[in-house]
């Protein structure tokens, strides 16, 4: 039985000449699927070029800083759920 290999993010690699496994649905550049389309990366699905490097490196960037204020948000959700379940508004 074949094993299907894991997809590589190709922002990694063109920016920074890393190999990294795909993040899927953790990626901020992810879409979802649905009954008809599979989920999938939005820079492919839209067919960015990302030959040119500093395009490719904005996007990676993007992408991290998006990534780290869902992060931030979710810390921040969870600590006032955590004061409101304490009886203190933070």
């Amino acid at each position: 039985m074949s094993q299907i290999e894991p997809k590589s993010c190709k922002l990694r690699l063109v920016a920074q000449g890393r190999d990294e496994a795909c993040p899927g649905s953790g990626c901020a550049f992810w879409e979802p699927g649905g009954a008809v389309v599979a989920g999938d990366c939005l820079i492919e699905r839209l067919g960015v070029d990302l030959s040119d490097l500093d395009l490719a490196t904005y996007l990676l960037e993007t992408r991290e800083r998006l990534e780290q204020a869902r992060d931030l948000a979710a810390a921040e959700a969870a600590h006032r759920d955590f004061a409101h379940r304490l009886g203190r508004d933070v």
